[in-house]
């Protein structure tokens, strides 16, 4: 065999095996290790934007008020309605714009004790995600992703979710949620 058929060769299999491999992450549900590791620096500002004093004050005042809003009524407002600006325009929702403006995130909401939306990067598709594990995960204390990217419900974007906990005093009060552009 020549060298250049030897070196022909190597490069297939080579991108047979990269084929392959890529194939199996995406048939067993798992991220790519380029995702995982967009995951992962995530992870970590999530966190860190989860103890903002802003975000902390604005979940805490929230879960001190009863919310008159379901998630039928809240799919039929549109962005610019007086009842949806307060949510965009707080303290707590320009901080998540500002965040949001890297490209990489799709979204950003921040939850109460009850799912409900107390502030947003934008208007969010659902309200209330108490029963999403977005949300059922992280209120219990557990950072949470998906497994795999699907479109997002807001953005309509292939996208990782990702929920990290809000914790005061040592107890989960809310949720910070995103979503993790995959492409």
């Amino acid at each position: 065999m020549t060298h250049v058929s030897q070196s022909i060769r190597i490069k297939l299999i080579t991108i047979l095996l990269i084929t392959l491999f890529s194939f199996s992450y995406t048939q067993a549900g798992e991220l790519s290790p380029e995702l995982q590791v967009k995951l992962n620096i995530y992870k970590t500002k999530l966190t860190k934007w989860a103890k903002d004093p802003v975000i902390v004050k604005a979940v805490m005042q929230a879960n001190n008020h009863k919310t008159k809003m379901d998630n039928r009524t809240w799919k039929k407002l549109s962005v610019s309605d007086a009842k949806v600006k307060p949510f965009l325009t707080s303290p707590a929702g320009k901080k998540l714009f500002a965040w949001e403006q890297d490209k990489k995130l799709g979204k950003l909401f921040l939850r109460d004790k009850t799912g409900n939306l107390v502030a947003g990067s934008k208007k969010p598709a659902i309200f209330n995600i108490a029963n999403r594990p977005a949300f059922t995960k992280a209120i219990r204390g557990k950072i949470w992703n998906s497994k795999k990217p699907k479109a997002d419900p807001t953005t309509k974007l292939s996208s990782i979710q990702l929920s990290i906990p809000v914790i005061n005093n040592g107890k989960e009060i809310g949720v910070l949620h995103t979503s993790i552009i995959a492409n």
